[in-house]
């Protein structure tokens, strides 16, 4: 290929530059080191691990409720939402990135050396803001707890990556099981004993950590590569183990993380989208209505589980069938993928349409079956998101994510608007309809996007840069 036509840039951030020969020499193995499960079982384990862990959140949250008091749950709400914010920053959707690296240019140890630099570095964060916000001694002590149990919890999403790279997701359904059903008896332990939160969480930290080393990286040592090539002997233990140890090449690493410093950028933009009109209820109407409105919201979370599994169980082939340039595939694959999004969320939006005064009856009480137009908009605007999620798991494969940062201002923006308009006028109802706004400007980038990614040249082999976010898998932190 001539020199001139190895990068195509268009000033939006989709490139396709070529990595050069220092950058492709590694110590990876190019393909994986055992044969994957098909898609189908893959979908099955993420879809049950998905159902199961959302299950076990709100058995922790109905823990805290019979076992604390109300203002422990409010001291655990805002430690969640002090830490959330800073590690989704600085995770910088490695998961991600990792899963789609089809041609295996860096090492698992090389993923896990940063996230734990930027962990330690969000810990740091997280710490001044606990020490210096004017929080009492036992708040701080909670918001550091909760930092603690999630930094542990951003470490085994490192482990997810790699099982998700080699087509092994029955190893994060498994995992993701049992880290929910230990973390309903952990923290109730806790409370039960001791009667205070920080320790409740320190138990909830510790449960987690025993599972990350016990069974994350336990089994992740199938999958890494050997610290050496050309090993044919047995490894010994330490050896073994040597394996799912973070490595820290400082150069490498600072490229990766320049790289995907937009991913921080972007899911700090998810989050601000999928709480943006409860800024508005709040301000308008109080926490009675935000109340009502962010349970209705919460029941939405099914439609992304669904897609979430899809979306994981589909994007290490799409992005191989990228890589190799095979368009058609991919295409083909995508299509699929969409159709039974698409298809899932429709069934959900005609049952809402005629079972949801009965549903939320059954749920919550006749309160919220008052607000049942409400409810059918915030399903209708979580099934088109769910299919622009979708999509975007496209162009997860596709390797493209700076166009995202503009994209995801645009949608937030059109959010804030529809919000500023809608929710003074008609109340709940207007934030809903906001949502649906922001969903289809998502779904109408998304699609121009794969577009622009379809009628363009791909030659075969062509090696490619890194990845994208997964937007859907974090629709649920958001609400």
């Amino acid at each position: 290929m001539p020199a001139a036509k190895q990068t195509r840039a268009t000033g939006w951030g989709l490139e396709r530059n070529r990595m050069p020969v220092c950058e492709q020499v590694s110590e990876i193995h190019p393909t994986p080191l055992e044969r994957g499960m098909s898609w189908r079982s893959n979908f099955v384990w993420m879809l049950s691990g998905n159902i199961v862990y959302a299950a076990c959140q709100w058995g922790m949250v109905i823990a805290l409720a019979k076992l604390g008091n109300s203002f422990m749950v409010g001291q655990f709400s805002l430690g969640l939402a002090i830490t959330t914010p800073v590690l989704m920053f600085t995770n910088l959707q490695l998961r991600a990135v990792q899963a789609t690296d089809a041609k295996r240019r860096r090492s698992f140890g090389e993923y896990l050396g940063l996230r734990v630099m930027t962990t330690l570095v969000a810990l740091a964060v997280i710490s001044g803001i606990a020490g210096f916000g004017g929080y009492e001694r036992q708040t701080a002590l909670v918001i550091l707890a909760v930092a603690l149990m999630k930094s542990v919890e951003s470490l085994s999403d490192i482990f997810y990556g790699l099982f998700q790279l080699n087509d092994h997701l029955e190893q994060t359904g498994r995992s993701m099981m049992l880290r929910g059903f230990l973390s309903v008896i952990g923290l109730s332990a806790g409370l039960y004993l001791t009667k205070n939160l920080v320790w409740g969480i320190a138990t909830l930290a510790g449960v987690w950590l025993a599972i990350l080393i016990g069974f994350d990286a336990r089994h992740g040592r199938r999958f890494a590569a050997p610290p050496t090539r050309g090993r044919t002997a047995v490894l010994r233990s330490s050896a073994r183990w040597r394996k799912v140890w973070p490595k820290f090449r400082i150069d490498r690493q600072w490229k990766l993380a320049r790289l995907t410093l937009p991913l921080g950028i972007v899911m700090t933009l998810v989050s601000l989208n999928l709480n943006m009109p409860r800024y508005f209820i709040h301000a308008r109407f109080g926490e009675h209505q935000l109340g009502i409105f962010s349970a209705m919201a919460y029941t939405t979370v099914v439609v992304a589980t669904f897609a979430d599994a899809l979306g994981h169980s589909t994007i290490p082939r799409m992005a191989r069938l990228y890589a190799d340039g095979n368009l058609a595939g991919f295409r083909s694959s995508l299509l699929q993928l969409v159709a039974l999004g698409a298809g899932f969320a429709l069934a959900g939006f005609i049952a809402v349409r005629f079972l949801g005064a009965r549903l939320l009856t059954i749920l919550f009480s006749a309160e919220y079956a008052e607000h049942v137009e409400v409810f059918v908009w915030l399903v209708a605007a979580a099934g088109i998101s769910c299919v622009a999620a979708l999509l975007h798991y496209g162009i997860t494969s596709a390797q493209c994510f700076r166009i995202q940062v503009p994209m995801f201002l645009l949608v937030v923006g059109s959010n804030a608007l529809a919000c500023a308009w809608l929710v003074p006028s008609i109340g709940l109802r207007g934030a809903a309809m906001a949502m649906v706004i922001a969903s289809l400007v998502h779904l109408a980038a998304t699609s121009g996007i794969l577009v622009y990614l379809f009628s363009t040249t791909h030659p075969k082999n062509e090696i490619q840069l890194t990845a994208t976010e997964v937007y859907c898998e974090n629709w649920e932190a958001g609400l």
